[in-house]
């Protein structure tokens, strides 16, 4: 597929931009018992370092979307990346678990930022008829990231500290802002001088606060937990009815109630996001509990998945451009019902070439769905709402991630109490992986049926 010569930079810093972005989420887990050491971070304050940086990612997707319609997309990606680099630079030096925690949320912030109007940015460059290959260069960087963040953190750890993953980072990221900012004048802005909608945003902010934190106490505290599920179930309310009032809102809801495209591949992406998330965590206690292997081996069979979304994320794009994309979507979403399910079977000795074929499964879904999915979400929104439909689409995600997160706590809960996970339970782990995955396989046969509805002219 030829580039334009003057968007091969922007793809280059877009892209490099998206890798770092799961690279940092999937990296620093790898990471989490050295640095709770030198931090002197309990138990709990490490689950925490996850879901600050969710936290930050969950918060300002919208916003950024948003912000880039009004003050320019490249110049909301240059403040994102800004940011990132700084928080990761600084993580590198931080000696307290506090000022670490707060430096991770700030870190989610800034690729909050640049991952809404990266996107925005591709989709409004993209020449008539290449949005899905532009995206599907970004996607294949996302699943890169994904792979290479345990195994790459783990190898720069064992070698130079944990600090110098932070340290790396922020020398990459600095490198993708300079090329931004000095290569790259491309621009679009197609809400300049409309206000921003303040009273949105904090209400969604506290919205997704409250979620986020509510997912990561279920297993902790339960009363606070449920407390905060509430919390958001009402947020999200107001957030609507005003959104509903609002003249220039954060997110247009009247586009989803009158555009049906846009709202079913919207919906899709949600079932999608909060169905294969618990996929890795189920596979990598099932690998080292139930299975015995070290944390090395199963790093490498669980690198599989994203290795091949990766390899399969440019045919889909091709795929895009041949067939309809509303077919190959349906496709993609059938294969990852199909990979949960056939998970859900799994059992101590069953050959690993179950798991292997599940996880192939779901990686070719995943890029079949994704890729075409977003692709139909940007456009189907309209020049006009590009900004805000790159945002939702990362607020979907995070989103679907975060109550992934809560049913595999609830099951995990009813099966194990407070237990953690060990041999002396593994029964009633397995009970929940498969409750769980099969769960998740029949949502997302059940999300063919929105992508199908939406197909209808």
């Amino acid at each position: 597929m030829p580039i334009e010569k003057n968007h091969r930079r922007l793809l280059l810093a877009v892209c490099t931009a998206l890798f770092f972005m799961p690279f940092m989420m999937a990296g620093v887990n790898a990471v989490l018992p050295p640095l709770g050491e030198s931090l002197h971070a309990s138990a709990r304050q490490l689950g925490l370092v996850g879901a600050f940086y969710s936290l930050g990612l969950a918060v300002f997707q919208l916003t950024s979307g948003s912000l880039g319609d009004i003050c320019g997309r490249r110049r909301v990606w240059l403040w994102g990346m800004g940011v990132f680099a700084l928080a990761g630079a600084m993580l590198g030096f931080v000696e307290s678990t506090p000022l670490f925690l707060g430096l991770r949320f700030v870190q989610g912030v800034g690729g909050a930022m640049f991952n809404a109007s990266g996107l925005a940015l591709l989709a409004s460059a993209a020449p008539p008829g290449q949005r899905a290959a532009y995206l599907g260069i970004s996607g294949a960087a996302v699943y890169a990231g994904i792979a290479c963040g345990p195994p790459v953190a783990g190898f720069i750890a064992g070698w130079l500290g944990w600090r110098w993953l932070f340290w790396g980072n922020a020398l990459a990221a600095a490198g993708a802002f300079l090329l931004m900012k000095y290569c790259v004048k491309l621009e679009w802005r197609t809400a300049k001088g409309q206000p921003f909608d303040w009273p949105g945003c904090i209400v969604y902010g506290c919205a997704m606060a409250a979620l986020t934190f509510g997912a990561s106490e279920l297993a902790r505290n339960p009363a606070l937990a449920w407390g905060l599920l509430g919390a958001f179930v009402v947020l999200l309310t107001v957030f609507c009815l005003l959104e509903l009032k609002s003249r220039y809102p954060l997110l247009d809801l009247r586009l989803l109630a009158r555009n049906r495209v846009f709202a079913l591949s919207s919906l899709a992406a949600f079932v999608n996001y909060s169905s294969f998330f618990g996929m890795l965590f189920f596979f990598s206690l099932y690998l080292q509990v139930g299975r015995g292997m070290s944390v090395q081996q199963a790093g490498f069979f669980l690198a599989l998945q994203s290795v091949v979304q990766a390899l399969t994320t440019p045919l889909a794009a091709r795929l895009c451009n041949a067939w309809n994309p509303g077919y190959v979507c349906a496709v993609g979403v059938a294969l990852c019902g199909l990979g949960l399910t056939a998970a859900g079977f799994l059992q101590l000795d069953s050959p690993l070439s179950l798991m292997l074929g599940a996880q192939c499964l779901l990686g070719v879904g995943i890029s079949l769905f994704a890729l075409p999915n977003t692709t139909i979400i940007l456009e189907s929104a309209g020049p006009e709402h590009v900004g805000q439909a790159s945002g939702l689409t990362g607020a979907v995600r995070t989103g679907g991630q975060l109550c992934n997160m809560v049913v595999i706590t609830l099951t995990l809960s009813l099966f194990l109490g407070q237990e953690p996970v060990s041999i002396a339970n593994i029964d009633g782990f397995m009970r929940s992986m498969h409750t769980d995955l099969i769960i998740f396989g029949l949502l997302n046969l059940l999300a063919v049926g929105f992508v199908l509805a939406r197909n209808r002219r």
